[in-house]
């Protein structure tokens, strides 16, 4: 009978590590993105706060086993589609990126399919419409097979990206990377930096949890965490090719010392 308590959280991330982990991953000629990377910290900050992916509804809640996130992606209408990625937290870089780009292929081809039969088949009464969205609605299995029980979704031409309305438990938004004077040690320095921001379905948790979760990304993108996967990736790359080698850094790629 309450009116739901809504917010959102923001945080503003050092891209530093981030860049450095993109740059090995495209020098070793893997069609990485940055979403990719963003969908991993997630996942390994959600495996590490372990009551925060639950999922509540219809007065049932669900604690999963694996972090299954749901990635937004354009599509033909305003209704972005949504590519469920499952198990996130224990899929490395090396096997999540090949994994993300089919089902992003995979889920642009459902799409149409689904528009075109959706065109086809409408439900010709209202209370009916409502009756069977309602039941869908109510639906724990249905709701984590759309869109997992974390959603994330980026933006690069925008600051800061806040969904308000979603269907998962949370939802991370991240905005395009830009350099920004940030302080360091006290001193004046430029970054590359991006906002966090965290939503929350506040039956699901509170705004503590959610805080803690969104720090944890934070720190996760900040740390060298992903530059080591990346290293691990594109030595199973090269290992595939052939030649292995071990990835470096060149000299104007070093990660500064405050950043670290």
């Amino acid at each position: 009978m309450f009116p739901v308590p809504g917010g959102f959280g923001l945080l503003l991330a050092d891209m530093t590590q981030v860049k450095a982990a993109m740059r090995i991953l495209r020098n070793a000629k893997i069609p990485a993105t940055y979403p990719h990377l963003f969908v991993r910290a997630a996942a390994l900050a959600l495996a590490r706060n372990k009551d925060s992916p639950q999922l509540v509804c219809n007065y049932r809640r669900l604690l999963p086993g694996t972090v299954d996130i749901g990635l937004s992606m354009a599509g033909e209408t305003t209704y972005a589609p949504v590519v469920v990625l499952p198990a996130v937290d224990r899929t490395p870089l090396s096997a999540l990126i090949p994994a993300v780009i089919e089902a992003v292929d995979i889920a642009a081809a459902k799409e149409s399919h689904d528009l075109a039969i959706m065109r086809r088949w409408i439900v010709p009464f209202r209370f009916l419409r409502r009756w069977i969205l309602g039941i869908l609605n109510r639906s724990l299995t249905f709701r984590r097979r759309m869109v997992g029980t974390f959603q994330v979704t980026c933006l690069n031409n925008v600051d800061i990206v806040v969904p308000l309305v979603f269907y998962s438990s949370a939802i991370l938004g991240v905005g395009a990377i830009r350099d920004r004077v940030v302080a360091s040690e006290g001193k004046a320095v430029v970054r590359p930096t991006a906002w966090l921001s965290g939503t929350a379905d506040h039956a699901a948790t509170d705004g503590l949890r959610g805080g803690d979760v969104l720090r944890a990304i934070k720190e996760i993108l900040e740390s060298d965490e992903l530059v080591r996967e990346a290293r691990e990736a594109s030595v199973l790359m090269a290992a595939r090719r052939g030649h292995v080698s071990e990835p470096r850094l060149a000299p104007a790629e070093q990660v500064p010392a405050e950043a670290e």
